[in-house]
């Protein structure tokens, strides 16, 4: 999965857990889901501003 839709995926994440008609055990999957989602797209992004500071200095 690339970053854009990873950024997809997470979106869908919260519009579904933001639904009031979801139950726990869902939201407590999608919950996980969109915390490993976050935690990956915080590693790319912090690379990605790691190598544009190399190459600025």
């Amino acid at each position: 999965m690339n970053i854009e839709e990873k950024f997809n995926r997470l979106n869908e994440i919260v519009s579904k857990i933001e639904d009031k008609d979801i139950d726990l055990d869902e939201s407590l999957k999608l919950y996980e889901e969109g915390k490993k989602l976050i935690e990956e797209l915080t590693k790319i992004l912090n690379d990605a501003e790691l190598k544009i500071n190399k190459v600025e200095n």
